[in-house]
Parts: C-alpha cells; structure tokens; sequence
C-alpha cells in the first residue's frame, strides 16, 4: 500500500517524492546485492544502456591546460546516469558483503589484478597530486572510484559466477539488452538525426552507441561462427542485422574503423578464414546498394568539408574540422602539456577535454601511468586471445573469440575516443571479460574433479 501510494504522489508532484524513490530504489539495489549477485547483475546490465542521465555541476572558472580555454571535464560537470549509481552501490555492498562473510581469502586471483591495481593507483595518486595542489576538484575523484568500479565489476563477476548456467543467462541478458537499444536506435533513424542509446539526454553520444554495437556485433558474430545449430545461426544472423542497421546511422566514424579493425581481426584469428572472407565479399558487393547516403556522406565529410580555417592537410588532401581537432589534442598533448608534467601528468580531469583515450592518459597521468595503461592493455589482450582457443563450450569459445576481435575494434576506437572510461562500452566490457575468465575457472575446476575419478579407473 506504502509503495502505491509513493507512486501516485511521484505522478502529482515528482519533486516531493524524488528523494524517498532514490532512497528507497538504494536500499533495494544493497538488499538485493546481499542476497543475490546474480540478480543485481541482471538489473545492472539492463541499466548499462536502458537508463537516463542527469548532469550534475561543473566549473565553468576551471581553465583548459592543453588550450587555455574553458574546456575541460570538470568545467562540463559530472555525467551521473542510473547505473552509475547502482555499479556504486553494488560495489560498496559487494566489499562489505565479503568483509561481513570474511570470504576476501576466497577471492580468485586473475591475469589482469596486478596491472590493473598498479594502473588505478598510478591514476589516483597523480590525482591526489592535482587535488592538494588545487588543479584537480571533487570531480577528479569521482572519477578515479568509476575507474576503480569498473575493476570492481570485474571481480565481482569472476568471483561469484561459478555455474555455466548463470553465465549464460547473464549472456542472455545481455545480448537482450543489446536488441532493446538497438530497436530503440531504429525507431530514431526517421527524425533524421544520428542515433544514440536511449535516454542520452538532448545531444547524445552516437561515438559511443556506436563503439557498444561494434562490440556486441564482434560478440554475436563469434558465437555465429562456433554454433552448429542451424536455427540457431539464422537467429543470429537476424539479430547481427539488427545491430547492423543503427550502427550504420549513428555516423561514427570512429566506430566505423572499429569495425574493420574488428573484421581484420576476426579473418586473422578465427579458424573459419573462409567463410568470413566470402562474408565481407559479399558484404562489399552489397554495399553500393544497402548502406544509407548518409553513411557515405559522413564518411567522405572527412575529406570534402568546405574550406575552413584551421583545417590540416597531408599534401592535397584536407581534414574536416572534426578530425583536425582530434588531431591538434594530440599535438597540443604532446608538444605542450606533456613536457611539463612527464612522470605523473596532470591529475585525472586535470587537463583539457579531449575526445581520444591514448594521448587523455598520458596527459593524466604522465608516463608512469601510460606505460601501466598499456600494461593493463595487454594482460587483458592475452587473457583474451588463450581463452579463445582453449574454452571447450563452444558457445563461450565464441563468446571469447568475439570479445578478443570487439577488443581490437576498441583499441582503434579509442583513437578519437574515452573509449576505456566511458559507461556504456565499460560495463559491457568488464562483464563480457569476467564470463570469459569464470568460464574457464569453471572448466577448470571440472578438469581437476575429473582427474581422481581417471586415475582411480
């Protein structure tokens, strides 16, 4: 009865009840993360891309390193969205979870734990740096502990998924949640705009949406390539289609050349070579007639804006505006602000906004922390690249192989964007990445029980 009648207030006056509804949906999302795990990650992975968005703050006063200009992270607030909140909450529960149960002994150690620690200490130390000398605010902070979630998540899923069962249904879930974007994107291509994920407020991140669907388009597409079920594969074809359509009209271009890279690494690392080179020729036979005006006149904008001032050139050839700028963040990174802070950088917000993740890391913090970065990088490259030959279910073979090659895509993705920092692609990521780690710990433990019962025979 409590519950309706919180519910009718919220429709007569919303504000007033604003602060009990958060309360209260908190206190639900901490009960449920004690009691099941599993269940919280099934609210969190639908809140991932089916959640709105609520700009908080900003400092307009907060000057730009790089360009002298009010453009920095900080100045543009902090982006608070309702997974954020949950993948907080879900953290803290999860620490205290463990503290209260003393299970920390229990905790599986994984490929990635020193690198990716010894990477978000290097980052929160040279923020702490920037936060005492008065460079860096609370946002800077806020940001360090989203970092330190995502690897949060990460273990959480490792640690307590130890059934195929559930890795699946979370799979499911997943690729469920993907479909609902998608269709959500769809129903956006007849305004005429470039589609973004639902609720991204009123500009969007069509950059973003577009790095997601390349990552869940290389994941269905893996496990298309180690299914044996013929239904099976016609459904996926179906739901690889559906993926495809808003990609293509979010007009990223960025996500554009992740998704070749995606290809090129699936043709180099997939068993079935032949099968997908005969796939891209057809696709490039179709291409002519399937792909949107729009996505061409996108793609060929690089090269054929009006003349504008500023713009760069390579001999006759001229950048657009857009990729000039991305272009000039690198230079002004490295010839400018790098110099005077070469170890430790900046701080994390510390810096001017810049749409690119390479040279946003060194800038942040410094050589130290780039050189971890990459580090990080490549523990999870391999992590990736041995379970895809050695998981024995062949739907999460897949699953291991698609992630690898999705993987690749976002390395170049992260070029002209915070691909490694951002929500959307993160939390997918890092889930994507416990399952196939669990997976195989679960494999694993089913060998060693194997083992006494073969040598008792």
């Amino acid at each position: 009865m409590s519950t309706l009648l919180l519910f009718a207030t919220s429709l007569i006056a919303p504000e007033l009840v604003k602060g009990p509804i958060l309360l209260l949906a908190g206190l639900m999302i901490v009960i449920i993360t004690f009691s099941s795990i599993e269940l919280a990650l099934y609210f969190l992975i639908l809140a991932t891309l089916l959640s709105p968005e609520l700009t908080l703050g900003g400092n307009p006063t907060h000057g730009d390193l790089v360009t002298g200009r009010v453009n920095t992270t900080e100045s543009r607030g902090i982006t608070v969205r309702l997974d954020d909140i949950m993948l907080t909450l879900i953290s803290i529960t999860w620490i205290f979870r463990i503290a209260i149960r003393n299970e920390i002994s229990l905790l599986r150690y994984t490929p990635i734990n020193q690198a990716a620690g010894l990477y978000w200490f290097a980052a929160a130390f040279s923020t702490l740096i920037a936060f005492f000398q008065g460079n860096v605010g609370m946002y800077g902070l806020f940001f360090v502990l989203k970092y330190l979630e995502y690897f949060i998540l990460f273990y959480l899923v490792v640690n307590h998924i130890h059934d195929t069962t559930i890795i699946k249904r979370l799979l499911i879930v997943m690729i469920a949640t993907c479909l609902i974007a998608s269709l959500f994107g769809i129903a956006q291509i007849p305004q005429g705009i470039r589609v973004s994920a639902p609720f991204e407020g009123e500009q969007g991140e069509p950059n973003t949406f577009g790095g997601y669907l390349m990552f869940m388009f290389s994941i269905l597409l893996g496990i298309l390539l180690h299914t044996a079920n013929n239904k099976q594969r016609y459904k996926l074809l179906f739901m690889l289609a559906v993926i495809l359509v808003p990609f293509l009209f979010t007009e990223s271009r960025s996500s554009y050349l992740a998704f070749a890279a995606t290809i090129l690494c699936f043709i180099f690392f997939s068993p079935r070579k032949k099968l997908l080179i005969f796939m891209c020729l057809g696709g490039l036979a179709l291409a002519p007639v399937v792909i949107p005006k729009s996505v061409v006149t996108r793609i060929m904008f690089t090269f054929n804006q009006a003349e504008q001032e500023g713009q760069l050139a390579l001999g006759s050839v001229k950048f657009d505006t857009s990729t000039t700028e991305r272009l000039k963040s690198w230079e002004k990174v490295l010839t400018k602000s790098f110099p005077n802070h070469p170890f430790l950088g900046v701080g994390v917000t510390g810096g001017g906004f810049l749409d690119a993740m390479y040279p946003r890391v060194l800038l942040e913090t410094g050589m130290v922390g780039l050189l971890l970065f990459v580090w990080f990088l490549r523990r999870i490259w391999v992590l990736l690249r041995k379970r895809s030959r050695d998981l024995k279910d062949p739907i999460m073979r897949g699953v291991a192989l698609g992630a690898l090659c999705g993987y690749g895509g976002l390395l170049v993705h992260a070029i002209g964007a915070n691909t490694f920092i951002i929500v959307r692609i993160m939390e997918p990521f890092m889930i994507i990445l416990g399952l196939v780690l669990a997976m195989h710990m679960v494999e694993s433990e089913q060998k060693e029980e194997e083992r006494p019962l073969e040598t008792h025979h």
